[in-house]
């Protein structure tokens, strides 16, 4: 994974970590006053979350060290790829994950389906504009 468009944090982590909870803060966006504790979902979880959401199309990059997903919709040709960081091989096992390319409609529609299973994310962008709090 050469470079990373969002890394994908829960909101409790963020919650947890005084100086980022300024950030966010200071940043105006709008926070609740508890975020459940959230969690990062398991490769296989993230495999059930992408095949729900009618209108893609998923191809998988897996191996014993890497586990990504090319997430392309049908109608546009707008498009996505989801990696899971330090993939051990295990595809029922918690991991964090990024997006390292792609549109924001689709990274946002994505990350929308698995908060479902895990709670509320932020998408940290490389970029270094806002944060996006998808709850």
């Amino acid at each position: 994974m050469d470079s990373i468009l969002y890394d994908v944090v829960t909101l409790y982590d963020c919650m947890q970590d005084p100086a980022t909870l300024a950030w966010l803060s200071h940043l105006d966006l709008p926070l609740p006053g508890t975020a459940p504790p959230g969690r990062y979902p398991s490769p296989e979880e993230i495999r059930a979350s992408l095949e729900s959401i009618p209108g893609l199309k998923i191809y998988y990059f897996i191996s014993k060290n890497a586990w990504e997903a090319g997430v392309v919709s049908r109608k546009d040709i707008i498009w996505a790829n989801l990696a899971v960081k330090k993939y051990n091989g295990d595809p029922d096992l918690p991991h964090h994950f990024c997006f390292t390319a792609g549109w924001d409609e689709i990274i946002t529609m994505v990350a929308s389906h698995l908060i479902t299973k895990c709670g509320p994310l932020v998408l940290l962008p490389d970029s270094g504009d806002l944060p996006q709090l998808i709850f």
